[in-house]
């Protein structure tokens, strides 16, 4: 009995082998994202970017304009592209920021980059000659510089937008109590092996936690969620009482504006939420919030683009 279990143990010892292969790619690259995030002080970032959009300033516009400054002016804190994106959110966000203020705040961010520079991006402004130690500062790197123009001239169409009244300076995030996860592992002869092995990510994970933690416990609606969350809901004064209402199985004329909406309507079981303009993956996730046993949520959008790309699309808007 001892040798029989003996050998089933070494038959699964290539497999074992296999999987703490797989875990040890994972942990790497878990390790360089890590990296990344505590460098560009990521949570920092994205606490007063959801401060802004949920409308925790709206009383205190002074605090919100001081803490923006504060963030982009600090060089030790974030890239060109962090600070841009926090500007604009303070731009978009409701009763934080008139357009005297936007402009303040888009101009601290340009002077204290082109005064201190960029050491955030990976690379460091190289050292002054006869220098006693350290980076030289005012020196943007070509690419930082390129950034930097790219996110003034978005800041200027949002600007616009806002001047002619075409985008809602609204409090457009609904916050949900999040989850937590956790895990269970069955054990064989050789769970002991396994376990050192997924150890060696605990002290990794960790930190992960420490450093995300505030990032990960709560869930934002996003505003094309709460939209299709009213509509399916039907809520009354709401996006539901805007949209179009349309039956094809009613035939002949009626009044689509009154009665078929004021029609019984059959529940929302299916839903096709499609953006005309840019798209991402993280509003298609968000959307799933709405998704359930009873509803399917389709998301669609003329393209997918990452947040660089976005900045160029309104820098050439601009």
């Amino acid at each position: 009995q001892q040798i029989r279990s003996k050998t089933g143990g070494v038959e699964f010892l290539p497999i074992l082998l296999e999987r703490k292969k797989k875990l040890e790619v994972h942990t790497s690259i878990l390790q360089a994202a890590m990296n990344e995030v505590a460098a560009r002080d990521v949570p920092q970032f994205y606490e007063l970017e959801i401060s802004l959009a949920t409308g925790t300033y709206e009383n205190d516009s002074a605090k919100a304009k001081n803490d923006v400054v504060e963030l982009v002016c600090d060089s030790t804190k974030g890239n060109v592209n962090d600070k841009v994106r926090l500007v604009i959110v303070y731009a978009l966000s409701s009763g934080v920021g008139s357009s005297t203020d936007i402009d303040e705040v888009a101009h601290a961010m340009r002077e204290s980059l082109e005064t201190m520079g960029s050491t955030v991006d990976g690379a460091a402004p190289p050292a002054m000659e006869g220098a006693p130690g350290g980076p030289t500062h005012g020196t943007l790197t070509k690419d930082d510089r390129a950034r930097l123009d790219v996110g003034l001239h978005a800041i200027d169409y949002l600007k616009k937008l806002r001047s002619m009244n075409m985008i809602a300076t609204s409090d457009v995030m609904q916050t949900e109590v999040s989850g937590g996860g956790g895990g269970a592992a069955g054990g064989d002869m050789l769970s002991a092996f396994m376990a050192r092995a997924t150890n060696q990510a605990t002290g990794l994970l960790a930190k992960a936690n420490e450093k995300l933690g505030t990032m990960l416990g709560k869930i934002h609606k996003y505003r094309a969620t709460m939209v299709v969350e009213n509509i399916c809901e039907m809520r009354p004064n709401t996006e539901d009482d805007e949209y179009l209402y349309l039956d094809p199985r009613v035939k002949g004329d009626v009044d689509v504006a009154t009665t078929l909406r004021n029609a019984t309507r059959a529940p929302v079981r299916e839903a096709i939420a499609f953006m005309i303009g840019g798209g991402c993956y993280g509003e298609y996730q968000n959307l799933q919030m709405v998704a359930d046993e009873r509803r399917n949520v389709t998301y669609g959008c003329t393209e997918i683009v990452d947040p660089c790309m976005f900045l160029n699309h309104l820098a050439k808007l601009a």
